[in-house]
């Protein structure tokens, strides 16, 4: 049965040989595949992306209130969100910290989570079921949830981000345009406010923010110590009233038999300390509602001893190498980063050109020039666009030296450019199982299988797989040629339909071991490209190698 099937592949393939119309046809459609699945790309029918997204037990939710904000206002937002956490079945627990950041985790690190210190902050840490207990994926669930709790708790001008943990490197976000140049700091938020406004208009950006502080009103209170004395109140006293009335302090301690420790008591006033317009009038109409009394028994509103003075609260200025910059950050919705980012930068080319007179810079950067003002910015792309944009340049250099290399390495072995040159257009073309593997993946799956570097790094794997194949192949054809004599058509028919049993079985067992990591969420992309490559391979080497080499094996019958 080996022997009839053998005999017909060896039928087939040379009666390909013998025919110009058929070798024609055998390159045309391999042409045609390589360009379809090349094309692929650019028409995000198959995605591309760094890392596709981690299925974790655990991710972060962080809480940016306007500065200024008080702790009372960050709570209500947090309480809101914990509130609506808490109706999740697979939330397991929630912590919440008030006015700092969560413990350092791995996407922190990059975010500056360690750094925030401040009542209008704070950050919660979200810890739900182990993926083997529930039927959502992670990214799924914040993808769901994301839009219930900002749109229900948004309040007081929060800004509600949610941090997943990374697959791959940590970075600010996943889209990040780094603001440059204008005449001062509030030309540049002008500036990025329009950048995070083009942001919002894509439809998969979300979690949008600029990170700027907004210059807001600060009031600061100055004793009159000789009023103070004149009126026969303690100095000591006004202090502590003023302090105990807004901050509270610690009254003193109770012991209880069954607790750890003491137990401390804290007071201050209730609610009633709160201001409602933030004005100078608000906090001086407070401080009157505040008594103290003097040696004589009379009572003497607080107001008396202190005079409020108003003045505008500088932001924090940020830099990159000593350049004052802003940063406008997104994150992208079950999407790669790409292509949002590239709809956006179009968008600008498109929309500001009224405006601004815009230049092309390195990559994707654009240099603007407000026509009105003559004041320039620039925009740079950083975040995970930028790992992205690195590692597939760096993994792309990898292929094009390995190829090189084994072209050399032919070259020396058969000392025939043509035949090297067989060899390593043969590895290549296996791209075309790589791209449509993850085009089937895509329809198989519910979540978008993206093309990834671990991806890019099954396909280098390829090379030397591809390259062995067409090595039996031509060594076992010039053999032939050799000890029988046999026509080049002759010995390559023979060879091919020889050698594709072995290399089948090769196949099969790389598709076999492979198949155990298409599933995994990281290394899945390594796991297609490993069994759509090596099957394209199997096809590559039996029908378009034996094209391919036929005429550099006809010269050796001279």
């Amino acid at each position: 049965m080996s022997e009839i099937k053998q005999s017909r592949l060896e039928k087939l393939i040379f009666d390909i040989l013998e025919n110009k119309a058929k070798r024609f046809m055998v390159l045309l459609i391999t042409f045609l595949l390589f360009v379809i699945s090349i094309y692929l790309i650019p028409l995000e029918i198959v995605k591309a992306k760094m890392l596709p997204g981690k299925d974790s037990d655990t991710f972060s939710i962080y809480v940016d209130l306007p500065e200024g904000s008080s702790i009372v206002q960050t709570k209500e937002v947090t309480s809101c969100i914990a509130k609506k956490l808490q109706k999740e079945d697979v939330v397991t627990s929630i912590s919440v910290f008030l006015a700092e950041g969560l413990p350092l985790d791995f996407a922190g690190m990059v975010k500056g989570s360690a750094l925030k210190d401040g009542e209008n902050v704070s950050e919660i840490m979200v810890n739900i079921k182990r993926a083997m207990s529930r039927e959502e994926q992670s990214f799924n669930l914040v993808h769901r949830i994301r839009p219930l709790i900002q749109n229900s708790c948004s309040l007081n001008n929060a800004n509600i981000k949610f941090v997943e943990l990374p697959a791959g490197p940590p970075v600010l976000a996943d889209v990040v345009a780094e603001v440059y140049g204008g005449k001062n700091f509030k030309s540049r938020v002008i500036f990025s406010h329009k950048i995070a406004e083009v942001f919002k208009k894509q439809k998969t950006l979300v979690d949008i923010d600029v990170l700027a502080d907004q210059p807001y009103t600060k009031y600061s209170l100055k004793l009159n110590n000789n009023k103070v004395l004149r009126s026969e109140v303690s100095l000591a006293q006004v202090k502590k009233i003023l302090y105990l009335a807004f901050e509270g302090m610690n009254a003193g301690v109770i012991n209880e038999s069954e607790a750890q420790n003491q137990i401390p008591i804290f007071l201050r006033l209730d609610k009633s300390r709160l201001f409602e317009k933030f004005t100078k009038e608000d906090v001086l109409s407070k401080l009157s509602n505040l008594k103290l009394m003097n040696k004589r028994g009379m009572m003497i509103p607080l107001s008396e001893f202190v005079t409020i003075h108003e003045k505008l609260q500088e932001p924090t200025l940020t830099s990159k190498n000593l350049n004052p910059m802003i940063n406008v950050v997104a994150q992208t919705d079950k999407d790669s980063q790409i292509y949002p980012l590239l709809d956006s930068r179009n968008y600008i080319l498109e929309n500001f050109i009224n405006e601004y007179d815009i230049s092309k810079t390195n990559l994707l950067n654009l240099s603007l020039r407000d026509k009105k003002t003559d004041e320039i910015f620039v925009i740079k792309f950083d975040g995970e666009l930028k790992v992205t944009i690195d590692t597939f340049i760096e993994l792309g250099a990898a292929f094009i030296g390995a190829l090189v290399l084994i072209f050399l390495l032919m070259v020396v072995y058969y000392k025939n450019f043509a035949l090297a040159g067989a060899i390593v257009l043969s590895s290549f073309i296996s791209i075309i199982g790589v791209i449509f593997g993850h085009l089937i993946m895509d329809m198989l799956t519910e979540d978008t299988f993206y093309l990834t570097a671990t991806s890019l790094i099954g396909f280098i794997t390829l090379i030397g797989i591809n390259s062995r194949n067409s090595l039996l192949i031509i060594d076992f054809a010039k053999q032939l040629m050799k000890e029988k004599s046999f026509s080049a058509t002759k010995a390559i028919s023979i060879a091919t339909a020889t050698r594709a049993k072995p290399i089948l079985l090769t196949v099969l067992a790389i598709v076999f071991a492979s198949s155990l990591l298409a599933s995994d969420a990281v290394f899945g992309g390594l796991g297609v490209a490993l069994i759509g490559g090596t099957l394209m391979a199997y096809f590559v080497s039996i029908l378009f190698v034996p094209v391919l080499i036929l005429n550099s094996l006809k010269r050796l019958e001279l």
